[in-house]
């Protein structure tokens, strides 16, 4: 199987990519900065995994018109060569699609990918991912390298990146298209899990526009593929499990992207 992974130097892309690389899941191709997706001149894939995308709700509300720009208009061109080739294509979306999606310009990019997708795709709406190789600016690892000033009142879907892979292998060995839920299926609040981290003396941030108070997954599709969460966030940061795929990404090295999943 020949797999093309966008925005694979980021967060979650680096990761899936490799997992896909150490659990010899097919020949691997990986898109991310210099180059572009805009400049995507298609190939021949059986499946493309789209990870590329900015991922910040507040900077999209800084900065609406990059966001549309490299998460809608650049994305066009790859999720048009994959309805013309019927490529399977898994891309990127996000669970604040889910409620009032239009009170923030990231959300808003990710419910028009959702309507733009082929037929033959999956919309992956991500809850809140964490995990090594997670961006310096998110709230676990501000929280983890104790640089967070505040906490906020939000409760949080938090899945381990481990989690995030295996659910995307499921996703691809199954035959299912539409959009499903990534997520661990519970909630556990910021002020709770800066408590454990040793951070809950933190003050707390009451004004958070665009933001959702709860980003709870349904995860019956997704378990109905085989899939349950390893990692528990309060179960010792969710560290103790093994996986192989945490270990190859310490050892490579790689710093991922600061705007990109």
């Amino acid at each position: 199987m020949k797999v093309l992974i966008t925005g694979h130097k980021g967060f979650i892309g680096s990761s899936v990519y490799h997992d896909w690389e150490i659990t010899n899941k097919g020949n691997i191709t990986g898109i991310d900065r210099p180059d572009d997706i805009e400049d995507f001149d298609g190939g021949e894939y059986d499946l493309v995994i789209h990870l590329a995308a900015y991922a910040n709700i507040r900077d999209s509300i800084e900065d609406p018109d990059n966001y549309y720009t490299n998460n809608v208009v650049k994305t066009r061109k790859l999720f048009d060569w994959c309805r013309e080739t019927d490529t399977r294509l898994l891309y990127a979306s996000s669970s604040a699609v889910d409620g009032a999606y239009w009170e923030n310009p990231y959300a808003m990019t990710k419910w028009i990918n959702e309507q733009m997708a082929p037929p033959n795709s999956v919309g992956m709406r991500f809850t809140t991912v964490y995990g090594p190789g997670s961006r310096p600016n998110m709230m676990y690892r501000m929280l983890q390298d104790k640089t967070a000033k505040y906490v906020t009142n939000h409760k949080r879907d938090w899945i381990h990146v481990v989690d995030v892979c295996r659910a995307i292998r499921c996703i691809a060995d199954s035959d299912y298209t539409g959009i499903i839920s990534v997520g661990s299926g519970q909630l556990t609040s910021v002020r709770e899990l800066a408590e454990k981290m040793g951070m809950g003396h933190l003050p707390v941030k009451e004004d958070t526009p665009g933001e959702r108070q709860e980003n709870l997954a349904d995860t019956t599709e997704l378990r109905k593929l085989g899939w349950f969460p390893m990692y528990d966030i309060m179960f010792d940061d969710g560290e103790e499990l093994e996986d192989p795929m945490v270990e190859a990404f310490a050892e490579s090295g790689l710093e991922p992207d600061a705007q990109f999943f």
